[in-house]
């Protein structure tokens, strides 16, 4: 019996680690992936492959891919020095995350925004199980189940908001609504942040999840401003708002209820 159960474990731990080093790969595989794909330099997935929308986020609100990319790979790095039992389940949706965003990168060379919104619903997918599965996860050391949090969490939150801006996109692409008509825009707004809204209370109030939203409405607000659309600027920083508001009511709940 204990001769079984040692093999097991040293089994678990062998599969434990390849997946560690899975997700390290993909990580990087990920960050380079810009400066290899065939025809040039890439952009970062949900930074507007396609028509410019009413919607689309100031350019500089993208360069939180930067912090993003920067968080997986200490992240992942930080999983493999501290040998920490990191669940199967989160390794393989990091590995699915990072490699989708590769191929998203890759098919962004194509000029194909309906093929971009498919590796991105499969980002979207991959992180939001992430998010979910991560608020369960306890690592030791502690440190490095914060990090993990922030990490998939800013992730996160913010596939989901450009999944909702590529998918956008490719509807105009594909001549379905006018990049010019503010009204669907609006309702896309609405949609994404009641999805925003229903993870941070499914997360449990993961802040970085919530502030990766958040960033996302502001970008969207400064394009508002910029472009003249009231609309658009009134309902991003509404937007911004509610989700701040929603963040700080579900991490007070949780606090009372522990208290």
């Amino acid at each position: 019996m204990t001769s079984t159960s040692s093999t097991t474990s040293k089994t678990h731990d062998t599969s434990g680690r390849t997946l560690a080093w899975a997700v390290l790969a993909a990580a990087v595989i990920e960050v380079v992936a810009p400066v290899v794909t065939i025809n040039g330099p890439g952009s970062s997935p949900g930074s507007g492959s396609g028509p410019e929308l009413l919607i689309t986020p100031v350019g500089w609100a993208f360069s939180i891919w930067g912090v993003i990319y920067a968080l997986a790979i200490v992240q992942a790095v930080a999983a493999l020095v501290t040998r920490a039992d990191v669940p199967t389940r989160l390794q393989v949706d990091l590995v699915v995350l990072y490699l989708g965003g590769a191929l998203w990168i890759a098919l962004a060379g194509l000029d194909s925004s309906a093929a971009t919104a498919g590796a991105l619903l499969l980002m979207l997918v991959a992180a939001v199980d992430a998010v979910l599965t991560v608020r369960h996860v306890s690592l030791a050391p502690h440190w490095l189940s914060v990090l993990t949090q922030v990490s998939v969490g800013l992730y996160a939150g913010w596939v989901t908001a450009a999944f909702f801006l590529n998918a956008s996109t490719a509807s105009v692409d594909a001549g379905l609504v006018e990049a010019a008509d503010v009204g669907w825009q609006l309702v896309v707004v609405v949609v994404a942040v009641a999805t925003l809204m229903t993870f941070i209370v499914m997360t449990r109030g993961n802040t970085a999840f919530a502030l990766a939203g958040t960033w996302a409405m502001i970008g969207i607000a400064v394009t508002g401003r910029s472009n003249g659309t009231d609309e658009v600027l009134v309902a991003a920083v509404v937007a911004a708002v509610v989700l701040l508001a929603v963040l700080v009511a579900v991490r007070r709940s949780g606090g009372l209820r522990r208290t």
